[in-house]
């Protein structure tokens, strides 16, 4: 399920470049002000072994912008993107977006609109465009250093695959019967994306893929993201 939400700025929304996290806290604040599930999405999330899933993924800010001294500039109105596997979380960010708006730091805006939407992938072969980018990676227990995969590497599409089987099996508690395959068809160097998220850089790509398994699988796929890091903006695509 997808909500698609649009602002109209009556005053200037001004954000640093790097502004994923500061999305992301705006889902969270609208959530916190519904029930018990919210509670359980934002603190607990659906667990596999020792990881955790929040089972949702957002777009980058769309609409007319300027950068001026490493600042973003939305002074008409902006949009965005939300999909989730889980209709109540849907209809809580809906819901709490309507009646009290969206709020950016000391700025609130009022004048939203949230609507909801269930596309769903419907073949068991897509072409799809990278939305946000796919973050894959791996920590190194003793360094602790993180290394981000690439495009060029093997690991890059088995990381991608892996993550698949373990968001699945938290959210559903059964393990996919089959496995979906990813391949590159246009990737380019310009298609790497770095971002700073708080306190640490993250290494992405966009890109075009074409990506293929049960269609039940890649509809789980589109509402949640590829990738890891998916509810801190990462792994959104569009179906081409």
């Amino acid at each position: 399920m997808q909500l698609n939400v649009t602002i109209k700025l009556g005053r200037p929304l001004v954000l640093p470049i790097n502004y994923q996290h500061i999305l992301q806290a705006v889902i969270y604040n609208s959530l916190s002000r519904r029930n018990e599930y919210s509670t359980f999405v934002h603190d607990k999330g659906y667990a596999y072994e020792k990881r955790k899933f929040r089972m949702f993924t957002f777009s980058e800010l769309e609409g007319k912008y300027e950068i001026r001294e490493w600042k973003i500039i939305f002074r008409n109105s902006v949009r965005f993107e939300i999909r989730s596997p889980e209709v109540l979380f849907i209809q809580n960010l809906a819901q709490s977006f309507r009646e009290t708006g969206i709020r950016f730091g000391e700025n609130w805006y009022k004048d939203v609109a949230a609507e909801i939407s269930d596309d769903a992938i419907e073949e068991e072969e897509i072409y799809i465009r990278m939305k946000t980018p796919i973050c894959v990676y791996s920590t190194d227990l003793d360094t602790k250093k993180t290394y981000f995969y690439a495009p060029d590497e093997v690991m890059f599409y088995q990381m991608i695959i892996d993550n698949f089987v373990r968001k699945y099996q938290a959210c559903y508690g059964v393990e996919p019967d089959e496995e979906i395959e990813i391949v590159p068809v246009e990737i380019t160097g310009r298609d790497k994306f770095v971002t700073k998220y708080k306190n640490f850089y993250i290494s992405g790509w966009r890109g075009v893929y074409r990506l293929s398994g049960k269609r039940k699988y890649l509809d789980f796929l589109y509402q949640t993201g590829l990738g890891s890091k998916n509810s801190q903006g990462f792994g959104m695509f569009e179906v081409i």
